[in-house]
């Protein structure tokens, strides 16, 4: 974290710069210690609509008289998103863009593209005053919490949660900037999604999904190496992140060409695309897959990106017990969430008889799950809304 700054002079457009790099949460925690209710803010996208009125004063709807003289302001607010929604020019001239109309008191800046970070580094230099998201620590006290929670959330894996929580120790010497890279492999449903939830809820923050096997050959490769600054990338939603669990599911369906873009960030925390440079050092990347053994991880992936994962853990299929177990805990937790006269319809149906009597049938616990809800959801439409006898 850099704190190298000054108050520029009364007769300078934008008196301080702050960038703050990190999640939307924690940015507006943020501007809320530093901006109090009553002081005027615009946000960035109103500076553009100024902007865009100096060019075309015709077809902007801004008043004549706002394009007279600058505006001051107290503080402007730039956010991760609005990047997306302004022209590439923008970017690369955003120092004189901001300040065009507008004399700025603070301007906040959250999560920069290189472009725009080199445009306020040109007109302010060493003057930026830099934050960041600081994420959870990693203790022996949190690792217990990890493990609890993954008691609750996760059935049976006995043996998983006991790798999983050993390949993230190494995290808690301080001896290591190296990311944390784990692959569960196994059949659908038995709990490894479930799993890297379960951490990134122990620790604070939404987890970071990432499901490359959605994407089509040139929307994966924009989406990892970066396109145009409008569209969403790999490094962006990673700096983007709440959590410092980073989920990447079914890394059997990436497409080998796009490995060399994970080598130095599972090698050394640092991830870097045309428009992003993220930091990752003490991050916990989940890899899943469908592979039956890790001979075939090994064989499908290749020695380079094989060697890069620090444990393959096994999940394994649920017993019957287990599954019906969750047939328990998800009526319950259907059922609470339903109305009274609701719940005294469903309690007298044979649903949760019928599918503890049943559960053995289902392998992937997903299915499961959704079935169950099914036949509740179906009961009630039938009687409240469609109004079917019996």
């Amino acid at each position: 974290m850099c704190l190298m700054y000054y108050w520029r002079g009364l007769n300078q457009m934008t008196e301080k710069v702050v960038v703050f790099t990190g999640s939307k949460r924690d940015f507006d925690d943020f501007l809320k210690d530093r901006i109090s209710e009553n002081e005027e803010t615009i946000p960035f996208m109103e500076l553009i609509q100024h902007y865009n009125a100096r060019l075309r004063p015709n077809e902007s709807g801004v008043g004549e008289e706002a394009l007279i003289s600058k505006i001051k302001v107290k503080n402007c607010v730039v956010r991760s998103d609005d990047y997306r929604s302004v022209l590439p020019h923008v970017l690369s001239n955003f120092t004189n863009i901001v300040t065009l109309n507008h004399d700025i008191e603070t301007l906040y800046v959250q999560n920069p593209p290189r472009r725009v970070m080199e445009s306020l580094r040109a007109g302010y230099d060493d003057e930026i005053e830099c934050h960041e998201s600081v994420y959870p620590e990693l203790t022996r006290e949190t690792l217990a919490r990890i493990y609890s929670m993954l008691n609750e959330d996760v059935l049976g894996q006995e043996e998983c949660k006991r790798q999983i929580l050993s390949g993230m120790y190494r995290l808690t010497t301080g001896l290591t900037s190296k990311p944390v890279v784990l692959m569960l492999f196994g059949p659908s449903g038995v709990g490894k999604t479930e799993s890297a939830k379960s951490i990134s809820k122990a620790l604070g923050g939404e987890l970071l999904r990432v499901q490359f096997s959605m994407m089509q050959t040139q929307e994966a490769y924009d989406y990892v190496f970066g396109a145009e600054h409008s569209k969403s990338s790999f490094a962006g939603d990673m700096m983007d992140r709440e959590s410092n669990v980073i989920l990447i599911d079914e890394f059997d369906k990436v497409n080998p060409l796009f490995y060399n873009a994970f080598y130095e960030l599972f090698d050394e925390g640092r991830y870097t695309d045309t428009n992003y440079s993220v930091n990752l050092g003490q991050a916990i990347f989940l890899l899943t897959c469908n592979f039956e053994s890790e001979s075939e991880i090994k064989k499908i992936l290749g020695p380079a990106m094989f060697s890069r994962i620090g444990c393959c853990i096994e999940y394994a299929d649920l017993s019957t017990e287990q599954k019906q177990e969750i047939v328990k805990r998800w009526y319950q937790n259907v059922f609470g969430t339903l109305k009274e006269d609701e719940r005294s319809l469903i309690s007298k149906t044979n649903i949760r008889e019928w599918f503890l009597n049943n559960a053995e049938r289902f392998d992937n616990i997903r299915i499961l799950k959704t079935k169950l809800e099914n036949a509740v959801f179906e009961k009630l439409t039938d009687h409240f809304i469609i109004k079917v006898e019996g």
